[in-house]
Order: C-alpha cells, then structure tokens, then sequence
C-alpha cells in the first residue's frame, strides 16, 4: 500500500514547515476510524513513517482514530476536498467558492481524469 503514505507525504510536505515553530512539542494526527482492519493499520504505519521522517527531532505526535461522522474536524476536512475535487473535476465552482478565503494552496497530485 503505497497510496496512503505517498499522500500523507506530500501534505506533510507542504504543512509542516508553514505550521511548526521551534516551540511546538506534540502534533495531533487524526484520520478517520477505517473501519476495515489492514487500512486502518496501513495508515498508521504510513503516518508513524512520515511523521517521525518528517518532524523535528524531538517532536512527539498522536495519532488518534475517529469516526468522521462525529468529528467535526473530519467533516470539514472532507467537505474541503469535495469542494477542491469538484471544482478541478467539473469546473463547478460554488462550493469552492464558499471556501476559497480559507484555502492556502492547492497541489495537483494525482494526474488522469483531473483537468484545471
């Protein structure tokens, strides 16, 4: 399963130097609670290998398992990227519109059936 680790390396890429400061002593992981066993432990692994990469020595983490439907923050992320896709996918712009003073950036990784 490379997918959740490559995608979990290039957000981190992208987040970690414009969030962390020489202050921050625990970053909090949180992914949705999978509800199939090998994926929930695929992305564990993959989020355990990125972070201790990708964090400054001497960081700790957590990474915590919810379930989306009850995790606010969970629910907006996805709503985000819902917005994001549809407007790359169909041009359709509303949702994404609504959103945009809050996007920092926008990163096309996957390539095929996206268009800008």
């Amino acid at each position: 399963m490379r997918f959740y680790p490559e995608m979990l390396g290039h957000l981190l890429k992208v987040v970690v130097p414009r969030e962390l400061d020489a202050d921050i002593r625990e970053v909090i992981f949180v992914t949705d609670a999978l509800p199939i066993n090998k994926k929930r432990k695929a992305v564990e692994k993959a989020a355990r290998t990125t972070l201790a990469r990708m964090l400054p020595l001497g960081t700790n983490y957590r990474i915590l398992h919810h379930d989306s439907r009850s995790h606010y923050g969970l629910q907006i992320a996805d709503y985000c990227c819902w917005a994001i896709s549809r407007k790359w996918r169909t041009g359709e712009r509303t949702w994404y519109d609504r959103i945009k003073p809050a996007v920092c950036s926008e990163v096309e990784i996957l390539h095929g059936d996206m268009e800008r």
